[in-house]
C-alpha cells in the first residue's frame, strides 16, 4: 500500500484542490485528508455525485489551479457529459483518480464486474490517457500523468486497484 502521508504530500505539491465521491479503495487517503485538513494546503470537498465533483474541479481549473477528482469506477459512467462537454471541450487539466473495481479482489461484488471489464475501453473511447497506479512505481506514474495533463491541458486518469491506496 502507498503511504497516505507520502501520497497526499505529492498531491499537495502538484494540486490545490481535490474532490470526489468516497470509495473504500481511497479510505486511507480520505482519512488522512480529514485528519490533516487544517494543516494541508490542498482544499478537499466531498461531492455527492461524480459529475458534481467534475463540475467543481472544472471551476477550479478555470481559475488556473490544478485539481484531482476521485471516484469509484462505476462513477465513470456518471461523468460522461461533464467530461466531454465541459472538461474536454474547454481543455481543463485535471487528474481523475478512479478505483479499478471488478477485478479478482472484487469478484464477490457482481455490481462491479461489468464496469471493471470496460474501464479501460471507456477511457479509450473518451480519449482519456490513463495509467494504472502501482505501489512500486506510483510516483513515476503520477509524474507521467501530471506531465500529460499539463502538456495537453486536458483530463487524464489513473486507475487504482484494490490495496494500492488502502488496505
Amino acid at each position: 500500500m502507498i503511504d497516505s502521508a507520502a501520497f497526499v504530500s505529492y498531491l499537495e505539491k502538484n494540486f490545490q484542490f481535490i474532490s470526489g465521491v468516497p470509495c473504500t479503495y481511497f479510505k486511507k487517503m480520505l482519512i488522512y485528508l480529514a485528519e490533516h485538513e487544517t494543516e494541508l494546503q490542498l482544499q478537499h470537498v466531498i461531492a455527492t455525485r461524480e459529475d458534481e465533483a467534475m463540475g467543481i474541479a472544472s471551476g477550479v481549473a478555470f481559475s488556473g489551479k490544478q485539481a484531482v477528482v476521485y471516484m469509484q469506477n462505476s462513477g465513470l459512467g456518471n461523468v460522461g457529459d461533464a467530461l466531454t462537454s465541459l472538461a474536454q471541450l474547454y481543455k481543463l487539466p485535471m487528474v481523475l483518480l478512479i478505483s479499478y473495481r471488478g477485478l479478482e479482489s472484487d469478484r464477490a461484488f457482481p455490481e462491479h464486474d461489468i464496469m471493471g471489464e470496460v474501464n479501460e475501453a471507456v477511457l479509450k473511447a473518451f480519449n482519456i490517457p490513463y495509467w494504472i497506479l502501482s505501489e512500486k512505481n506510483w510516483e513515476t506514474e503520477m509524474n507521467l500523468a501530471v506531465k500529460e495533463m499539463k502538456n495537453s491541458s486536458s483530463p487524464v486518469a489513473l486507475l487504482v486497484k484494490d490495496g494500492v491506496l488502502s488496505e
